[in-house]
């Protein structure tokens, strides 16, 4: 005789499609009506929409992409790169070359930059330039992380390929003349400054605070550099020489 399924199992399977099929339609609603809040100004009511869309479906991707833009639209560029994580992850295309999700990544890798956070800063700027490879200022601001970090060689390729797509911003110019000129390239470095002022109707004072603000950021990076290497040297100094005979593993 067969043995027959517990009824509750039955109602389960019974229930499951249908109760699937429920939530979907309900998340898509509330994705609907997040939307229409977006559309008219109201992001934070929008993004109550979209968290009780995940609520009813976690697995719909549309709702991540929305809530994203609705966070980068409050300022909170973490929690948009966050949502446009998840919403690749479930559905690529959704985030395939779109442009402003490649300006979010471009936004905080710049403001990483400007905090001396240029492992994370070479990360956005590398996937923003990955979703929008067209993108003159992505490269050039890319280009100034890599001049920051003391890769003079990747900052002018960055720099050039900025020109490449767009010759009419005068700060590229004054930051390629920069690095050539720390290259030690000083005929190519003041051609580039002179272009750069004549793109900026020969108001040197403008081009001038910008060097000068690189400088500094430059120089308080140098300095991190020097103390992570005294601490590295210092730690090294106080390995006991004997250490080797210790360890369990010796040598091979």
């Amino acid at each position: 005789m067969k043995r027959l399924l517990p009824l509750s199992i039955l109602l389960i399977f019974a229930l499951s499609p249908n109760t699937s099929a429920q939530g979907n339609s309900s998340a898509r609603k509330l994705l609907k009506k997040g939307n229409e809040l977006f559309s008219k100004g109201d992001i934070a009511g929008a993004i109550v929409e979209y968290n009780e869309a995940l609520i009813a479906d976690p697995k719909l991707a549309s709702a991540y992409l929305s809530r994203g833009n609705a966070r980068r639209a409050a300022g909170d560029l973490d929690g948009a790169i966050v949502d446009y994580e998840a919403a690749e992850e479930l559905e690529s295309r959704l985030v395939r070359e779109n442009r402003d999700i490649a300006q979010a990544y471009l936004t905080r890798g710049y403001q990483r930059s400007n905090r001396l956070e240029l492992d994370g800063a070479l990360a956005d700027l590398d996937r923003a330039i990955s979703l929008n490879p067209q993108d003159a200022e992505a490269y050039f601001k890319r280009g100034r992380a890599w001049l920051i970090d003391g890769s003079i060689e990747l900052a002018i390729a960055d720099f050039d390929k900025s020109i490449a797509l767009d010759g009419r911003n005068p700060l590229v110019f004054a930051e390629r003349g920069f690095a050539r000129q720390a290259r030690g390239d000083k005929t190519a470095a003041e051609e580039d400054f002179a272009h750069g002022l004549k793109l900026n109707n020969d108001l040197r004072i403008t081009i001038d605070l910008h060097l000068f603000e690189l400088q500094l950021q430059i120089k308080e990076m140098r300095k991190r550099q020097a103390a992570i290497q005294r601490n590295i040297a210092r730690t090294n100094a106080y390995i006991p020489r004997d250490a080797e005979s210790r360890c369990l593993f010796p040598a091979a």
